[in-house]
């Protein structure tokens, strides 16, 4: 017997398109160096090469955005941008595919630019210009006044955090408590700092191995991957926690029940893509605004991540990517493991 169905799946992606999102959360520029190698330097054993040219996508949370709407829906990003070049060209990128950007504050603290350089196609190195503390009370402050505002319009809110400090335990109480007075879903999409302050939280995703370090349960087995179940439950009283587990697929725990879904391809063929994590994270979000549960959503994001990176840039994911990769899960949906949790 199939656990997921496949007509169901397409009925819940045929309701991503218009569904409004808020989007809260660290805005981050990725740019890609591209480098062709000539020889070796004297000076040192690394290879010395000719700049063959660079290139700009956004990252983080604006990447998050990116993907809602290349899937039909609907964004409001709430977060911060510096007074810089960088900031600049994320909110020109952000304003081109429509999002509004009345709730994007404006500060001297940087934009987080992430550079990573490729050396005949293959990255060689990512360097990281940005400021990783928690934001101020006063700016944390003026992203709370548009949360309020802007929580009632939206189907579904999205916290987005990469550990640049948008998200602090202070913003995230605030966020919850919009969020239930409006009766509207939350899904956050955590680092490590503050994974234990998302208290109030509907649908958690992360991967296995930052779970694993909030918690400080180390994961040999599926004993260890329920005891960081329940241990998160039992702290942030959470309706669904999505884990991604590389190799292993997903596991997904909801309603007393442990569901684990294998990967379409080989996970080393789509880690290659960067913004992986944030396609996944909109095709869960959108499935749950759509009405779908925590396993057909993770099923959903799994099917998306077959996708694989064919050029040098951000992985983005469309609803045809889903729809195709779909029509050749037959495989994958049949081997869906399901077990209960004991409490």
């Amino acid at each position: 017997m199939t656990l997921l169905d496949k007509g169901r799946l397409q009925e819940v992606v045929s309701r991503f398109d218009g569904k409004s999102v808020l989007v809260i959360g660290d805005l981050i520029l990725d740019r890609y160096v591209s480098i062709s190698a000539r020889k070796l330097s004297r000076e040192a054993p690394v290879p010395v090469g000719d700049f063959q040219g660079d290139k700009m996508s956004l990252g983080g949370a604006g990447n998050l955005a990116n993907n809602i709407k290349n899937l039909g829906g609907h964004v409001n990003v709430v977060g911060f941008l510096g007074k810089d070049e960088q900031g600049r060209w994320v909110s020109d990128a952000l304003g081109k595919i429509g999002v509004d950007l009345d709730s994007v504050e404006t500060t001297s603290r940087p934009t987080s630019l992430k550079t990573r350089y490729y050396v005949n196609g293959v990255q060689y190195l990512r360097v990281d210009r940005e400021i990783r503390s928690d934001i101020s009370s006063d700016l944390s402050d003026r992203l709370i006044k548009s949360v309020e505002r802007m929580v009632p319009e939206s189907d579904i809110v999205a916290i987005a955090d990469y550990d640049k400090g948008t998200i602090t335990p202070y913003l995230v109480d605030k966020i919850v408590v919009s969020a239930r007075e409006a009766g509207k879903k939350i899904i956050a999409q955590p680092k490590v700092r503050h994974y234990l302050d998302l208290r109030g939280v509907d649908y958690i995703k992360s991967n296995e191995r930052e779970a694993s370090i909030a918690t400080g349960i180390s994961v040999l087995n599926e004993s260890g991957l329920r005891n960081i179940a329940t241990n998160l439950e039992t702290q942030l009283e959470y309706k669904g926690l999505i884990l991604t587990r590389g190799e292993h697929g997903i596991t997904v725990f909801e309603e007393n029940a442990m569901s684990t879904i294998p990967p379409l391809i080989s996970s080393n063929e789509f880690a290659r893509a960067v913004g992986l994590r944030d396609a996944m994270t909109s095709v869960i979000t959108l499935a749950l605004a759509s009405g779908a549960n925590s396993f057909e959503s993770a099923a959903l994001s799994n099917i998306a991540a077959a996708k694989r990176a064919e050029r040098l840039g951000t992985f983005v994911v469309s609803t045809d990517d889903i729809l195709q990769n779909l029509g050749a899960s037959d495989k994958v949906l049949s081997a869906v493991v399901q077990a209960p949790v004991r409490r």
